[in-house]
């Protein structure tokens, strides 16, 4: 069995980024912004908390297909219908999700910098899963020992399929890996973003918010659904998604400088107050 050493550095690279890049927001909110840990662990358990509801609900369509309820399941919809079909339930979980956990947090989560805690924690944990996933596929094609699992009893067959298994991992396209941290570095602006939205309802009563994070979530989910059936290269599929990223990333900005320049007129309004209760 020979490893590609090449591929196996792209995943390293890969690994990180999904792992690290996390974290190190995490990190750096609580440290730099003063935002207390526990919205980030808020956000951890609204991811959570929402895979509960939404994976058992995806299986709802095939058991009344198995009752004969429904004569079609979603996969055989049109793929525009699908599509729309997926990205809505995902939208729905993981928007009243945030809803929730920003109720809960009430004034833990007041200012703006807390949004994007919990953000990186809802948006982040999902990001360290897969890292650890594919951090644990790595290890078994680096350390599998046909001998040992032989010398172990183990069937020639099952060895031979597992050789076959780790021979197609290494001959994956070395780039492949680093698409993977494309696409998370997508999904996290977007998870900052829509946890922005949500926000902006709970603590700004903008009413706004909360749906317009679910449309955005939809149309995300529901476009890398609809492109993947298009036969796209896995980089043009990305690419095309990254547009949501740039998107999230532009209108957070936004949202922080109003944000920004709303504080400093409140502590311009509020001096004269002061200088009054002085005199």
């Amino acid at each position: 069995m020979e490893i590609n050493w090449l591929l196996a550095c792209t995943y390293i690279v890969a690994i990180l980024i999904e792992i690290g890049l996390p974290v190190t927001l995490a990190i750096l909110l609580i440290r730099k912004f003063k935002v207390a840990w526990v919205v980030v662990l808020t956000g951890v358990l609204t991811f959570i908390g929402s895979q509960v509801v939404h994976i058992p609900v995806l299986q709802i369509p095939a058991l009344l297909y198995k009752a004969g309820v429904i004569k079609m399941l979603p996969q055989q919809w049109p793929i525009w219908a699908y599509a729309l079909y997926l990205g809505l339930l995902a939208g729905l979980c993981e928007e009243t999700a945030r809803l929730i956990g920003f109720k809960i947090l009430k004034n833990k989560a007041k200012d703006f910098n807390s949004s994007l805690a919990l953000g990186i924690g809802h948006g982040g944990v999902e990001s360290v899963i897969i890292g650890f996933i594919v951090l644990a596929s790595l290890l078994s094609a680096l350390l599998y020992n046909p001998q040992t699992q032989l010398a172990h009893g183990v069937a020639q067959d099952t060895v031979n399929a597992a050789l076959a298994q780790i021979s197609s991992f290494w001959s994956t396209a070395w780039h492949l890996p680093l698409a993977g941290a494309v696409e998370r570095i997508t999904a996290i602006s977007a998870h900052l973003f829509m946890t922005v939205l949500v926000w902006q309802t709970v603590a700004r009563g903008k009413a706004w918010g909360y749906p317009l994070a679910v449309l955005f979530h939809t149309v995300l989910d529901g476009a890398s659904v609809w492109l993947s059936g298009l036969g796209l290269s896995v980089w043009q599929l990305e690419g095309c998604i990254a547009i949501f990223a740039v998107i999230s990333l532009l209108l957070i900005w936004r949202f922080w400088v109003n944000e920004k320049a709303s504080s400093q007129a409140h502590l311009v309004e509020a001096e004269p107050a002061s200088e009054l209760e002085k005199s």
